[in-house]
């Protein structure tokens, strides 16, 4: 048995996006490493360029014996932005200053590919028990800036 993410996407409007991801680990798997959760241009319809268009508005999730970091992709790489740690179930929302916007290319020469990547740690871990769950679920609510009516800054 391999590591199993399945994403769904709840919603897919003209100014935002919802997606529900569910996530197990199996022992004998590798961890996730910059594993892509959405990518504007193949994932959404109409394709969104390729570029900082995605805000993250709120994010629900729990996970079990595992923690989550998120990144925005640039051309060489990630730029990691916020670490969801294991826990009882959890909510933040960063409406009220404008969410949490793709900043991969903050640092000159740095060119952003719009994709939200999630790199896992404990996830296939070995020492904890087998019947101990390793999964988790994560709610990602997304503005989409390239479209009408976005949410002011």
């Amino acid at each position: 048995m391999a590591n199993l993410v399945q994403i769904w996407k709840m919603m897919d409007g003209d100014s935002h996006v919802t997606l529900h991801c569910f996530l197990r680990g199996d022992p004998a798997d590798a961890e996730l490493t910059n594993y892509v959760l959405l990518d504007p241009f193949t994932d959404l319809t109409p394709p969104m360029p390729r570029k900082q268009n995605l805000i993250l508005k709120q994010i629900w999730y729990e996970l079990n014996n595992f923690s989550i970091t998120l990144a925005f992709e640039e051309q060489d790489g990630s730029w990691p932005f916020w670490t969801l740690n294991s826990g009882a179930s959890l909510h933040h929302d960063w409406r009220f200053f404008g969410g949490i916007r793709d900043r991969s290319d903050a640092v000159q020469g740095m060119v952003s590919t719009g994709r939200l990547l999630m790199s896992t740690i404990g996830l296939t871990e070995q020492t904890i028990p087998i019947n101990q769950a390793r999964s988790g679920t994560l709610i990602l609510w997304l503005e989409k800036r390239n479209r009408p009516n976005p949410q002011p800054d």
